[in-house]
Protein backbone atom coordinates (compact mmCIF):
# COMPACT_ATOMS: atom_id res chain seq x y z
CA UNK A 1 0.00 0.00 0.00
CA UNK A 2 2.86 2.37 0.80
CA UNK A 3 4.49 1.91 -2.63
CA UNK A 4 1.18 2.74 -4.36
CA UNK A 5 1.00 6.00 -2.39
CA UNK A 6 4.59 6.80 -3.29
CA UNK A 7 3.96 6.12 -6.99
CA UNK A 8 0.78 8.21 -7.14
CA UNK A 9 2.07 11.11 -5.05
CA UNK A 10 4.45 12.54 -7.72
CA UNK A 11 1.92 12.64 -10.61
CA UNK A 12 -0.80 14.00 -8.32
CA UNK A 13 1.53 16.73 -7.06
CA UNK A 14 2.58 17.56 -10.63
CA UNK A 15 -1.03 17.76 -11.86
CA UNK A 16 -2.01 19.91 -8.88
CA UNK A 17 0.93 22.22 -9.50
CA UNK A 18 0.08 22.59 -13.18
CA UNK A 19 -3.57 23.31 -12.33
CA UNK A 20 -2.65 25.95 -9.75
CA UNK A 21 -0.09 27.56 -12.09
CA UNK A 22 -2.66 27.67 -14.91
CA UNK A 23 -5.29 29.31 -12.72
CA UNK A 24 -2.77 31.86 -11.43
CA UNK A 25 -1.58 32.64 -14.98
CA UNK A 26 -5.17 33.09 -16.17
CA UNK A 27 -5.96 35.36 -13.20
CA UNK A 28 -2.76 37.31 -13.87
CA UNK A 29 -3.82 37.90 -17.47
CA UNK A 30 -7.22 39.19 -16.37
CA UNK A 31 -5.74 41.45 -13.69
CA UNK A 32 -3.15 42.73 -16.20
CA UNK A 33 -5.94 43.90 -18.53
CA UNK A 34 -5.70 41.05 -21.04
CA UNK A 35 -8.63 39.06 -22.38
CA UNK A 36 -8.09 35.50 -23.66
CA UNK A 37 -10.14 34.53 -26.73
CA UNK A 38 -10.35 30.94 -28.01
CA UNK A 39 -9.95 30.65 -31.80
CA UNK A 40 -12.43 28.27 -33.44
CA UNK A 41 -11.68 28.63 -37.15
CA UNK A 42 -8.66 28.53 -39.40
CA UNK A 43 -9.15 32.00 -40.88
CA UNK A 44 -6.06 33.39 -39.09
CA UNK A 45 -3.63 30.54 -39.89
CA UNK A 46 -0.60 30.75 -39.57
CA UNK A 47 -0.79 33.68 -37.12
CA UNK A 48 -3.23 31.87 -34.82
CA UNK A 49 -4.14 28.24 -35.46
CA UNK A 50 -7.42 26.51 -34.65
CA UNK A 51 -7.53 25.82 -30.92
CA UNK A 52 -5.11 28.63 -30.17
CA UNK A 53 -5.68 31.32 -27.61
CA UNK A 54 -5.51 34.91 -28.85
CA UNK A 55 -4.67 37.12 -25.88
CA UNK A 56 -6.06 40.61 -26.45
CA UNK A 57 -5.26 43.85 -24.70
CA UNK A 58 -8.17 46.31 -24.64
CA UNK A 59 -7.11 49.55 -26.34
CA UNK A 60 -8.91 52.68 -27.54
CA UNK A 61 -10.22 52.16 -31.08
CA UNK A 62 -8.45 55.31 -32.27
CA UNK A 63 -5.01 53.65 -31.80
CA UNK A 64 -5.84 50.68 -34.06
CA UNK A 65 -3.71 50.72 -37.22
CA UNK A 66 -3.65 48.77 -40.48
CA UNK A 67 -1.96 45.44 -39.79
CA UNK A 68 -3.25 45.10 -36.21
CA UNK A 69 -5.13 41.91 -35.32
CA UNK A 70 -8.32 42.88 -33.48
CA UNK A 71 -11.26 41.05 -31.92
CA UNK A 72 -14.72 42.46 -32.56
CA UNK A 73 -18.38 41.47 -32.63
CA UNK A 74 -19.44 39.63 -35.79
CA UNK A 75 -21.86 42.01 -37.59
CA UNK A 76 -23.91 39.03 -38.90
CA UNK A 77 -24.02 36.69 -35.87
CA UNK A 78 -24.99 38.27 -32.55
CA UNK A 79 -22.69 37.32 -29.67
CA UNK A 80 -19.96 35.81 -31.84
CA UNK A 81 -16.46 37.26 -31.72
CA UNK A 82 -14.18 37.52 -34.76
CA UNK A 83 -10.39 37.92 -34.59
CA UNK A 84 -9.07 39.29 -37.92
CA UNK A 85 -6.43 41.67 -39.23
CA UNK A 86 -7.27 45.28 -40.14
CA UNK A 87 -6.49 45.79 -43.85
CA UNK A 88 -7.94 49.25 -44.40
CA UNK A 89 -9.14 52.23 -42.37
CA UNK A 90 -11.02 55.09 -43.96
CA UNK A 91 -13.10 58.10 -42.97
CA UNK A 92 -16.86 58.20 -43.50
CA UNK A 93 -19.50 60.73 -42.56
CA UNK A 94 -20.19 58.58 -39.44
CA UNK A 95 -16.53 58.35 -38.35
CA UNK A 96 -13.81 55.78 -38.98
CA UNK A 97 -14.66 52.56 -40.79
CA UNK A 98 -12.54 49.40 -40.75
CA UNK A 99 -12.12 46.58 -43.23
CA UNK A 100 -10.74 43.30 -41.96
CA UNK A 101 -9.47 40.02 -43.38
CA UNK A 102 -8.42 36.68 -42.01
CA UNK A 103 -4.78 35.88 -42.86
CA UNK A 104 -5.77 32.55 -44.46
CA UNK A 105 -8.69 34.02 -46.42
CA UNK A 106 -8.21 35.01 -50.06
CA UNK A 107 -10.70 37.88 -49.92
CA UNK A 108 -11.39 40.51 -47.31
CA UNK A 109 -14.38 40.16 -45.01
CA UNK A 110 -17.77 41.08 -46.54
CA UNK A 111 -18.37 43.82 -43.99
CA UNK A 112 -17.12 47.25 -43.17
CA UNK A 113 -17.33 47.85 -39.43
CA UNK A 114 -17.19 50.73 -37.04
CA UNK A 115 -15.56 49.91 -33.73
CA UNK A 116 -16.79 50.79 -30.25
CA UNK A 117 -14.66 53.14 -28.13
CA UNK A 118 -12.48 50.26 -26.94
CA UNK A 119 -11.49 47.11 -28.81
CA UNK A 120 -9.31 44.06 -28.15
CA UNK A 121 -5.99 44.12 -30.00
CA UNK A 122 -4.08 40.84 -30.03
CA UNK A 123 -0.84 41.00 -28.03
CA UNK A 124 0.22 37.37 -28.39
CA UNK A 125 -1.20 33.90 -28.89
CA UNK A 126 -0.78 30.56 -27.13
CA UNK A 127 -1.11 27.43 -29.31
CA UNK A 128 -3.67 24.81 -28.20
CA UNK A 129 -4.64 26.71 -25.03
CA UNK A 130 -7.94 27.71 -26.63
CA UNK A 131 -9.06 24.07 -26.42
CA UNK A 132 -8.65 24.21 -22.64
CA UNK A 133 -10.70 27.41 -22.43
CA UNK A 134 -13.37 25.99 -24.75
CA UNK A 135 -13.77 22.71 -22.86
CA UNK A 136 -13.65 24.42 -19.47
CA UNK A 137 -16.91 26.15 -20.39
CA UNK A 138 -18.75 22.90 -21.14
CA UNK A 139 -21.22 21.47 -18.65
CA UNK A 140 -19.49 18.08 -18.64
CA UNK A 141 -16.07 19.45 -17.65
CA UNK A 142 -17.53 21.72 -14.97
CA UNK A 143 -19.49 18.78 -13.55
CA UNK A 144 -16.36 16.61 -13.57
CA UNK A 145 -14.35 19.31 -11.76
CA UNK A 146 -17.05 19.68 -9.10
CA UNK A 147 -17.18 15.89 -8.69
CA UNK A 148 -13.38 15.67 -8.36
CA UNK A 149 -13.32 18.43 -5.75
CA UNK A 150 -16.07 16.67 -3.80
CA UNK A 151 -14.20 13.35 -3.97
CA UNK A 152 -10.96 14.95 -2.75
CA UNK A 153 -12.79 16.61 0.14
CA UNK A 154 -14.57 13.34 1.02
CA UNK A 155 -11.34 11.32 0.94
CA UNK A 156 -9.59 13.88 3.15
CA UNK A 157 -12.42 13.77 5.68
CA UNK A 158 -12.55 9.96 5.68
CA UNK A 159 -8.78 9.74 6.13
CA UNK A 160 -9.04 12.03 9.12
CA UNK A 161 -11.89 10.00 10.63
CA UNK A 162 -10.27 6.59 10.05
CA UNK A 163 -6.73 7.63 10.97
CA UNK A 164 -5.26 5.46 13.68
CA UNK A 165 -4.88 7.29 16.93
CA UNK A 166 -1.33 7.42 18.27
CA UNK A 167 -0.68 5.02 21.12
CA UNK A 168 -0.20 6.93 24.35
CA UNK A 169 2.62 5.67 26.59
Amino acid sequence: MRSFRTITRAPATLCSGVAVASVLAYAGLLVGGYKPIAVYSGSMVPTVRVGGLAVDRVVPARVVRVGDVITFQDPYVHGRLVTHRVVRIFHTSHGLAYRTKGDANLARDPWTISLPDRVGRMSFSVPYAGYVLWYAHTREVRSALILLAALFALSAMLRRIWREKPVEA
